[in-house]
Order: structure tokens, then sequence, then C-alpha cells
């Protein structure tokens, strides 16, 4: 199958996704504050972003399988040949993570691609534009 996935849509399906479970997570006594997550709703999150971004990429005609790209929440990953870039406000980052902001809204964790500024919450449709690119070799 060769056909154009939208990054940002398959994005916004994430983590409109991820708010629609978050009451079910608390009420599991699953901590998902992004400061207090551990595996349970790590895994929880890394499994749905994989549905809904990596997985229609990779189904897309990029000859890659989603255990190459770049896995939330890891700086370094020996493994990932790829990773997601968003551009915004004129910076480039890459998604590190998804984050529980406030009360049960969910947000990009984006770290700069150059290290200089500081990581920072986005929502969707504050993102300018979503594109996959390779990692350099380590």
């Amino acid at each position: 199958m060769n056909q154009t996935v939208d990054i940002k849509v398959q994005a916004d399906l994430c983590l409109k996704s991820l708010e629609a479970i978050l009451p079910f997570a608390d009420s599991a006594g699953i901590a998902t504050h992004y400061e207090d997550a551990y595996d349970e709703w790590e895994e929880i999150v890394q499994t749905l972003y994989a549905s809904f971004v990596l997985r229609p990429l990779c189904d897309s005609g990029i000859i890659w399988d989603v255990k190459q790209f770049r896995r939330l929440g890891f700086e370094t990953d020996s493994g990932a040949r790829g990773e997601i870039l968003v551009d915004l406000a004129s910076q480039t980052y890459f998604i590190f993570d998804i984050a529980k902001f406030g009360g049960n809204q969910m947000r990009l964790v984006l770290r700069p691609r150059d290290h200089i500024a500081q990581d920072t919450l986005a929502r969707i449709e504050d993102c300018e534009s979503f594109r996959v690119e390779f990692l350099p070799p380590p």
C-alpha cells in the first residue's frame, strides 16, 4: 500500500484517544500525570502512539517497522532509525513524549532538535508541520 498519511491528523487522533481513556486509567489507579506516570501509563501511551501515528506511516509505504522509530520518552534509542519532526514557532522539534496537561488534556512534549531551547508542550493546532526524518547514525 502506498498512500499519504497526514501525521498531524493521526497525532491528533492519538491525543484524543488518550484523553478519552484518562478517566478509566485514573479510576484503575494508574498514575497518568507526566511526573508520576510509570510503566502502565507509559505502555498505554506508547501503544496508542504506535497504533495511531507510526503504524499508518509504516503501512503507507515507508519500509520501516514501528520499532525503528524513536520510542517516546527516550532521548537516545539505539535501534531507532527515524523520528517524527514538528515545526513550531520557527523551531524544529522531535516528538519526545506525550503528557497530560491541566485537567484531562494531552499535549505533545516536543524536544528541540538542536538542544538549545527547552522542551515545550504543544497542542496539535499550534504545530506548523509534521514529517518523518532519518536519524543520523550513532
